[in-house]
């Protein structure tokens, strides 16, 4: 994994920029295949090119459906977790900009004071479906006749069929379909959080958990119950997770992750845990009683316990 650096193109470096930059360009939300598809192929170009440059991605610090959309999607992966898999990608530099700094420069000045003044491109790689500058008025022709070096155009990835995106991903977590979603992430959708008190409840019943807050803006996946992997101090161990509202339980509870732990009795609290979903049990549903929740809870557990784990 190589050690990334960033430089924020708004309040100005902290570290010397590359003085060449074999840059990738996009929103990066989920830095799923198709993502990987242009970070891979950025370093290819370096191999065989520019071997004194170095691979640096150009994103914006939020994404820009933030900032376009009255409603926009909510968000696959946080920051920190994009700056985690583009330096475990390879990638050398992050240049991140604010959305606002730039939604006012045309394609012209966006290339010639951001890409060539800033990040010292010599060359670039984007997606077909790629905009820039003002109104989103630049596309990947316009980044062609105008940046004066080799722009290299990724057509769509296909999985089964299908264009790869994170709209496709969202739908499939919207959905419960983790198991798809982790094939087009090459990863299981996950989220980090602090551990917090909650009403021990869980424990109170004998099945205790751990109780996290998804972070703002981050999709929460379908409601239900999901047999998890959670990774705490680098150590990693299987759960069943419940997200949503513990209707059995709790009518007034805002919506959570609740998981119990296999095999774990350690006081957490106060620990940050990555959740990561593997795979979708059952809807989230009321009891009839609490001895029927205790007897699905151990059924649930039964079923994390053999699971088995596919590669992806």
């Amino acid at each position: 994994m190589s050690l990334l650096k960033c430089i924020s193109l708004s309040n100005g470096a902290l570290v010397a920029p590359p003085r060449e930059s074999v840059i990738c360009l996009g929103n990066f939300d989920g830095v799923h295949l198709a993502h990987q598809a242009l970070l891979k192929k950025a370093l290819e170009i370096r191999q065989k090119h520019f071997p004194r440059a170095s691979c640096a991605v150009l994103c914006f610090s939020s994404l820009s459906s933030d900032h376009l959309l009255a409603s926009p999607p909510a968000h696959l992966s946080t920051l920190e977790q994009k700056r985690r898999l583009f330096a475990e990608m390879g990638m050398e530099y992050l240049f991140l900009a604010e959305f606002d700094q730039l939604r006012s420069l045309t394609p012209e000045d966006f290339i010639l004071r951001i890409l060539q003044e800033q990040c010292h491109c010599v060359a670039a790689v984007c997606g077909f479906n790629y905009r820039f500058g003002k109104n989103g008025s630049g596309n990947a022709d316009t980044l062609r006749q105008l940046l004066g070096a080799p722009v290299t155009v990724l057509d769509e990835i296909l999985a089964d069929g299908s264009c790869v995106s994170s709209t496709k991903i969202r739908n499939l977590l919207a959905i419960g379909k983790v198991d798809v979603a982790a094939k087009l992430l090459t990863r299981p959708y996950s989220f980090e959080a602090e551990v917090v008190h909650g009403k021990s409840l869980g424990r109170a019943i004998g099945v205790p958990t751990l109780n996290q807050f998804f972070p703002p803006k981050v999709l929460i996946p379908c409601h239900g119950v999901y047999i998890t992997d959670c990774e705490v101090d680098c150590d990693v161990y299987r759960g069943v997770s419940n997200v949503g509202v513990h209707p059995t339980v709790d009518d007034a509870a805002c919506v959570n992750c609740e998981t119990h732990l296999l095999d774990v009795s350690q006081d957490l609290y106060g620990k940050l845990v990555k959740v990561s979903f593997l795979s979708y049990l059952r809807p989230e549903c009321r009891f009839d009683s609490i001895e029927a929740l205790q007897k699905q809870l151990q059924t649930d557990i039964e079923a994390a316990r053999s699971y088995q784990k596919e590669a992806l």
